[in-house]
Order: C-alpha cells, then structure tokens, then sequence
C-alpha cells in the first residue's frame, strides 16, 4: 500500500505545496483524500478561496491523468464547500451523480468526486494535537453500513478486516497506534473485543489490504504476538455489512463457513420442520435442487443436509461461491484446464466438477454468475460432461447440483442477467429458507448452542447464562443478517462477558433496539409442505419463490437506520 505525505500538490509529478501555488495565507480543517491507481495522497485544502484541479500546470490540485481534462473542475471554499465543473470532457461525479457543465454543488465530508479514473473524497483534516483512538463497536457498524452504501453508489474498493490476538503477553497498548501506522490514512480502527480489532479501508481492495495485514504481521512476530485475520471485500463477499462482518470473521476460523458446528440445526418451528421433511425425501432423489433465502439464513446447511441425507453422502460434497471468483478463474476452477491452455498453464488439471464425481456441487450465489458460464453450465446440466478449457474432447461427469442465492432470479431473468433455460433447470425444486425473524422460537436455543461452541474454541467452562433482558432483545431484533448475524454477536458477547451471564451489555443494544424486528407476512404453509404432491410439482414452493423478491422488498423498506451516530469519513474522532 503506498501512500505519500500530505505535501505533494501535483498527484505524480510535483512537489509544490498548496501555499506556494496558490499563495493562500493559512491551510483550513478539511483535505482531500485523492485515490488513483494503487496509490493515494491527501491534499490538505485552505481555509478560503477557490481551487483548481485538472492536468495543467496552473491548477492549484494537479491530476496527470489522460481522463482528466486541462481544468476539470474548482473547489470553492468558504462556509460552505462547493465543486463546480469546468465544461471537462469526461465530467464530474459526486457520490455517483454527473454533473452538467458549469453546475455547482455542495460537497461535504465523506463525500466523493470522481474526475476521469480519480476519485477525491472530502474529509476532516488529521491534526497531530487529536491523537486517533479506537471507535466503539457500535460506532463502527454504523459506518459499516454508511460505507457499504457510498461503495455500491460509487463503485469503489471496501474491504473490512478482522484481526484476533491469538497469543503474546497481556499488554497491547502499543497495537492500536502500530495499525494506525500501517493501514495509514482513510483506515477507521475499532475494537471488537478485548484482544480482537476490527479495520475498515475505503477506496482499498482486498490485495492491498493483505499486503498491510502481512506488514503488521511481521511487524507484531518481533514482539511475540500472533494473530489470525480475515479479509472481506465489497462485493466479492458481500454488499451488506453483515455479509462482510460475516466472511471476515469466517476467515478467522480457517476461512470456509462455519456449519453444523456454529449454525446447529435445532429445528423447532413448523414451517422448518415441513422444510427439512421435504429436504429429506428430495434427498434420495437426483432432481436439481434450487434453495433461496436472504444472506445468512443457512441456505449452505440446508444444502450439506440435503447431501448428508442422499446416496452420495460418502461422495464430495463441493462447496463453490460463484460471486468469490474472476470469470477466468472460475471457469478454470470448474471445468479445468489443458496444459498450455493459457499463459501459466504448464500442465493439464481437472476441474472441480471432475474432482466432486459422485457427490454433490454447492453453487452459492448462483445469480453472480456470468452469462458465458450460465451458457457452459447448461451444457454440463443437460449433457453431464464437462469441457477442460483448451480440450477439444468432453468428459462424463455425474454430480448433483444444489444452487442457491439471494437474488431475485425471475426478475434477472426478465432483465436478461440470467438464462431463462438455465433458470428452468435448476428449479427441479425449489426450497425456500424463512428468515431468522420469521422463526423466533430457534432464537434462544441457536444463540445458546453458538454460546457453547464459542466457548469450547475458547476452553472456557462452563459457558455463561442468558439473562432475561438478553434474550427480550434475541428474541426482538430483526436480525437482517440471520442466522450468520446472530452467531457474530454471541460470540463476541463470550469475548466481552467476563462472569457468569451476558447481558444486554455484551451486545450491540444500541443497534439491536432500534432495529426492531418488523412484522411481515408470515412464510407460506406451503413452503416445505411434504403433502404437496409430486416433489417436482411444488406448486407452492413455486409460488413461495415468486413472492421472495416481495418480501426481500418489504424488508428492506421495513428496516430502521441504526440510531449509532453516523462516523464522517476520515481519521478517529
């Protein structure tokens, strides 16, 4: 990661400082964090006046970028911020929205200007007399969830990283300033625990943010610390903070999801009950099986059941995230490759579906999938052979596949994101996963069984009691993230509870009470309904699977903001 001082005017090719350009008499509170390609610098702004920014050398801020026009665009500064474009060629943007050519608007801290390939974000100038210290958790979600926002908006890089001490002597007042070190400007640190951290990076992605994990690292060995970490990018692992928090803290765990050992199966609720009796009998069948479900409901613990419960149980059973890898690569992954394929191909592998022969394929977040592989995918579901990249023979494969996502595969259909045939032949039948909020009597006994499992890692016995009060507030809760979110926060509570009972303290209240669970319609009764018929005529499961994308809708609109005051981007308070 690099990043160069807050002196350099010129982004790659001066060194003159805002004073000497545009002869200003004093630097003000705010600067721009300005991202280009594997770099950043920050530009510290005055406190008055008007500031240029384009490729020429009369500009106060110098891009020398090909998309950045001579003078793209000024900065005008007062009691109030604002950006006015210059007629450019390419336009500006701020927070994702193109303006017209001598338009002006206000800008504020947080928010972000793309110029070209350039993005500049606005924020509060680091001074040396406020030492950063570390957010709150709860501070630290709320601007989770605002980044991940800002991110989808602007299309920029998000990466969110879990860092646990696993060993090292007992004071670690030296760690938080090292990490401020490393991960340098634009990190925002918080504690997750007492010996855990948790590091959001805006406008950094995930093969940078490990080059500054490896950094510290090396750094923490010559101190005898260990830790473990995890890495979530946006997008990649997920667009929702409880999707990333979720794979960061996957990855701490050794990096595949975590299933029947933290997500127990207690099957309590009757619409779960009718669910899992048709799973079983589905089971023992080879019919193509399509489970839907909001992120973290345990659509990959259905599906390992499924397996578990079928002839191919001493098979494979293939776990594959559609959304994780580059198209490349994941056709590579999936079909193989001859030697000499493409250029680092020196010998001949099999793919993964060749590998799983007998057993069961997971695709996770099918929808992510490209449309050149949805093409090379049906063929492999119709034909059952696969075609190695670079060979010019197929050959038989005999694998299950189970598909599962979040999205709205009808409507991505009809927007022509998804293969309509493709759609078709993976809803032999189609199971759909009731949110967490929707079954609230597992609520109490998952969250105590993710207890005892988190304290058996721990080797701490025996694990802490529910207070009352705690489980009001389980039971309350909306739980966006389900069964995934749920595990996070129990087992962060065992970090935080040091006697006998976690109570409402151990949680993220503030959070959690604000974020009431909504009363939505309850699951259809035929949902899982073993007494529908013909597996393959589920008329309602069909008919489950045409409302999800309604009830994702009214979720969604239905769901409070979070009463954590919003964090401006930039350094700590």
């Amino acid at each position: 990661m690099k990043h160069d001082s807050v002196k350099p005017t010129d982004f790659g090719s001066t060194d003159r400082t805002m004073t000497e350009v545009s002869g200003l008499l004093s630097l003000g509170r705010l600067c721009f964090l300005v991202l280009g390609e594997g770099s950043y610098v920050t530009q510290v702004l005055p406190e008055s006046g008007a500031v240029t920014i384009g490729r020429a050398s009369g500009c106060e801020i110098i891009l020398d970028q090909p998309n950045v026009s001579r003078k793209h665009a000024v900065v005008h500064l007062g009691e109030q911020v604002t950006i006015e474009d210059l007629g450019s060629v390419n336009g500006t943007r701020v927070n994702g929205q193109r303006l017209k050519a001598g338009q002006t608007v206000t800008i504020k801290p947080g928010d972000q200007v793309e110029l070209g390939s350039t993005v500049l974000v606005l924020q509060h100038r680091a001074t040396p007399r406020r030492p950063r210290r570390l957010f709150t958790h709860g501070q630290f979600e709320g601007l989770l969830e605002d980044q991940c926002a800002r991110a989808e908006e602007a299309g920029t890089p998000l990466t969110l990283v879990r860092l646990q001490v696993t060993a090292g002597p007992p004071d670690l007042g030296w760690l938080p300033s090292m990490l401020f070190e490393v991960f340098r400007a634009g990190c925002h640190i918080a504690a997750y625990g007492p010996r855990d951290f948790e590091v959001l990076l805006s406008g950094v992605d995930v093969e940078e943010a490990r080059r500054a994990v490896d950094e510290v690292a090396r750094r923490v060995a010559t101190r005898a610390v260990k830790l473990r970490c995890g890495v979530a990018g946006f997008g990649r692992d997920g667009t929702s903070p409880e999707a990333l928090m979720a794979r960061a803290c996957e990855q701490l765990e050794g990096g595949r999801p975590r299933a029947d050992g933290t997500i127990p199966v207690l099957i309590l609720d009757p619409v779960m009950m009718r669910l899992h009796a048709l799973a079983e009998r589905v089971a023992a069948s080879t019919i193509t099986v399509r489970v839907l479900g909001e992120t973290g409901v345990g659509k990959e613990v259905l599906a390992e059941r499924i397996h578990r419960l079928s002839p191919r149980a001493s098979k494979p059973f293939l776990r594959l995230n559609c959304a994780a890898l580059a198209e490349q690569l994941l056709e590579s992954e999936l079909f193989g490759h001859e030697r000499g394929a493409f250029t680092g191909a020196t010998q001949s592998k099999p793919g993964l579906l060749q590998t799983a022969t007998g057993g069961t394929v997971f695709l996770d977040e099918i929808g992510d999938l490209s449309l050149n592989l949805q093409v090379k995918l049906l063929r492999v579901l119709e034909d059952h052979q696969v075609l190695r990249v670079g060979a010019l023979r197929a050959r038989p494969i005999d694998v299950r596949f189970i598909a599962a996502t979040h999205q709205d595969l009808e409507a991505a259909v009809q927007r022509g994101t998804f293969r309509e045939d493709l759609f078709y032949r993976l809803s032999g039948v189609t199971l759909v996963v009731p949110p967490l909020r929707e079954r609230a009597a597992e609520i109490e006994p998952i969250a105590r069984a993710m207890v005892a499992t988190a304290c058996q890692r721990a080797d701490r016995w025996p694990p802490p009691d529910l207070s009352p009060e705690t489980l009001e507030l389980l039971r309350g809760y909306a739980w966006p993230g389900n069964v995934r979110e749920l595990r996070n926060t129990m087992e962060r509570a065992v970090l935080l509870c040091t006697d006998a009972t976690i109570t409402p303290e151990h949680l993220p209240s503030d959070k959690m009470e604000a974020q009431l669970a909504a009363p939505l319609a309850p699951t259809p009764s035929g949902v899982g309904a073993p007494g529908g018929g013909d597996v393959g005529t589920l008329l309602e499961q069909r008919r489950a699977s045409e409302r999800y994308g309604a009830r994702e809708n009214r979720q969604g609109s239905a769901r409070q903001k979070w009463t954590t005051p919003r964090v401006p981007v930039g350094d700590g308070p």
